[in-house]
């Protein structure tokens, strides 16, 4: 009876998550981040934009202190460096493997049932958990404020957490096909992992 009682929550849990997502088709936004070591110490912080849509799509900025740019299309990942004017190409597959941020982008019961999700009870906040527990995020938080993503924080294998803060949101825009599609010089040096 207790186990039963268990899973129902946990449903539930899924569930609740599932509608709070379910308006976020696409999602664009500011960010600032900040990632503290395991001591709590500031080791980065950076600001940027990212763009997610559905399915598996994003675009993630970051403007301040370096510029690079992160595009994945639902079948690669290219990592564009400008600094270094260097170009990284991985397959998607493996390196969204046991990452909860997945959900975001994905609504597949396949993508969902490698997670854990907990809402938590004293605030509009879900902590999604991979089962497997062999990913870099061991722990992902959502924190939501009337229906919107507003934030979350990563803990990562290396106990490092990276807060990220939304602002200036939108749901309800067109999404071009060009927003994810690398573009770079062909100057750059290109290391396709794939």
């Amino acid at each position: 009876m207790i186990m039963l009682s268990f899973t129902s929550s946990a449903n539930n849990d899924d569930t609740l998550l599932k509608q709070k997502l379910a308006g976020m088709e696409q999602y664009r936004a500011s960010f600032e981040q900040v990632v503290k070591d395991s001591n709590q110490e500031v080791v980065h912080q950076s600001a940027g934009r990212l763009v997610m849509a559905r399915p598996d799509k994003l675009r993630w900025q970051t403007d301040d202190p370096d510029q690079v740019l992160l595009i994945a299309d639902g079948e690669s990942v290219w990592n564009i460096d400008q600094f270094v004017e260097q170009v990284t190409i991985m397959n998607q597959s493996q390196i969204v493997a046991d990452n909860p941020f997945i959900l975001l982008t994905n609504t597949s019961d396949e993508a969902w049932a490698q997670f854990t999700i907990k809402k938590l009870p004293d605030a509009d906040r879900f902590v999604v958990t991979p089962k497997a527990e062999k990913g870099q995020i061991k722990r992902l938080t959502l924190r939501f404020k009337d229906d919107e993503l507003v934030g979350l924080t990563m803990i990562d294998a290396q106990e490092q957490t990276s807060e990220l803060k939304f602002a200036n949101i939108e749901t309800r825009f067109s999404v071009v096909d060009d927003m994810f599609k690398p573009n770079y010089p062909d100057s750059f040096t290109v290391d396709d992992q794939r």
